[in-house]
């Protein structure tokens, strides 16, 4: 088995700390400190637990980035984080335009943040197989012909019903702990669903979607690209509001 490039390593490991970086600052101007801490505690504990199930207990999944703490590379915490909450933020700000009916739109938050997250890594587990980044100790039957350093083919399914399990009680529970909010929203830092936030987040997200695009189209499997089109669809919405 051919070990991950220290360079590629050290790259993806960079980006996932830029992009957190950025989507902190992100956070504390448009929603403040208290909900900035609020779900950087949910959106990165919650999925490192998860990680730590499949990597440690169940032993599904091994990593190859590198640094790690009982087999979770820092990049994956943080792109968990970093992922989660730009998606809450594009959806927030799409749900925010919608149209003044707040609990309608509150309760279409969850699942479409996990439906905008999931698509993405439809596109996104593939890519980094490819590349690497990870392996599965089974066969998969999504991307099935994708395979993995260890020689496994394809994704488990079981992989993306954890996607959107993580997703959707993170944000849940980040939605149900808020206090508050309406308040914070009439008189607090920035606007959590206006649609320059949603814009800036769109940038942050861009980071992960891009290069895995790219790489789906040089290689010929548009498909996945196609498979991701509820999160680049959900981008365009974000992007195209006045």
């Amino acid at each position: 088995m051919s070990r991950l490039d220290p360079r590629l390593s050290k790259a993806v490991t960079t980006h996932a700390l830029v992009v957190a970086g950025l989507s902190v600052v992100h956070s504390l101007r448009t929603r403040g400190l208290r909900r900035t801490l609020l779900f950087a505690a949910l959106g990165s504990a919650m999925p490192f637990l998860g990680e730590l199930l499949a990597v440690n207990v169940l032993k599904l999944l091994r990593h190859h980035v590198r640094p790690q703490a009982a087999g979770v590379p820092l990049a994956i915490a943080l792109g968990w984080y970093n992922v989660g909450y730009g998606t809450l933020a594009v959806i927030e700000s799409i749900t925010h335009a919608a149209g003044p009916h707040k609990d309608r739109r509150s309760r279409a938050l969850v699942p479409a943040a996990a439906l905008a997250a999931t698509s993405l890594d439809l596109l996104l587990d593939p890519f980094g197989l490819d590349l690497g980044l990870w392996e599965w100790s089974g066969d998969g039957p999504y991307a099935s012909e994708v395979k993995g350093p260890n020689g496994k083919r394809g994704v488990p399914l079981l992989n993306f019903a954890g996607w959107i399990a993580l997703t959707s009680s993170a944000t849940l529970a980040y939605q149900r702990l808020e206090t508050g909010r309406d308040a914070a929203e009439a008189a607090g830092p920035g606007d959590a669903g206006g649609s320059g936030a949603g814009r800036d987040a769109v940038l942050l997200l861009l980071s992960y979607y891009l290069p895995a695009a790219v790489w789906a189209l040089k290689r010929g499997r548009r498909k996945y690209v196609l498979y991701s089109a509820p999160f680049a669809t959900a981008l365009w919405a974000a992007t195209s509001q006045a």
